[in-house]
């Protein structure tokens, strides 16, 4: 699999984070970390795995599990650029439950304003012009969560509940 340099659409993708530009890239970048806000849950017991080899060329996955113990979601791909604590660029491809064959690449930006963190997301390469919009619903879901837990909201698992639009 290779990435489409020829395909320019892109989701960009913006949130201010009351916290310092460590503490966030630490959520990025931590296993621990990111399995508490990556993936909505509507279970306690059916937290998130992740698995992090923060280096360039090193792997992510991240995957959620149903209470039962089957897989309902994993995504993984390569770090293609690590710079602490201001960018991160990996590739990104739906592992389960359908595997794409295709894989986009993600940019994740940390810059300094006014003492908090501005997060931009780029996800781009995406082989059906199409395609974007879904992928900016989900990392404004993970944004919200992730801000959650770095400004304090909750220090545990952020379950969502039935009604909530970010529920896969």
């Amino acid at each position: 699999m290779s990435l489409r340099e020829d395909v320019a659409i892109r989701a960009v993708i913006k949130r201010r984070v009351a916290a310092p530009r460590e503490r966030v890239f630490q959520a990025w970048t931590s296993a621990e970390q990111l399995q508490r806000w990556f993936f909505p849950s509507v279970d306690a017991e059916a937290m998130p795995q992740a698995e992090v080899d923060l280096r360039v060329g090193g792997r992510y996955r991240i995957t959620m599990y149903a209470p039962d113990g089957n897989i309902t979601a994993m995504v993984g791909g390569t770090y293609h650029e690590v710079q602490p604590p201001e960018k991160l660029v990996f590739s990104w491809a739906w592992e389960a439950p359908q595997p794409e064959r295709s894989k986009t690449l993600v940019t994740v930006e940390l810059h300094e304003v006014q003492g908090a963190t501005e997060i931009i997301i780029t996800h781009e390469h995406f082989p059906d012009p199409a395609d974007h919009e879904r992928p900016a619903i989900g990392w404004n879901c993970s944004l919200e969560r992730l801000t959650q837990l770095i400004e304090g909201a909750s220090s545990h698992h952020l379950l969502v509940t039935a009604g909530d639009p970010c529920r896969q």
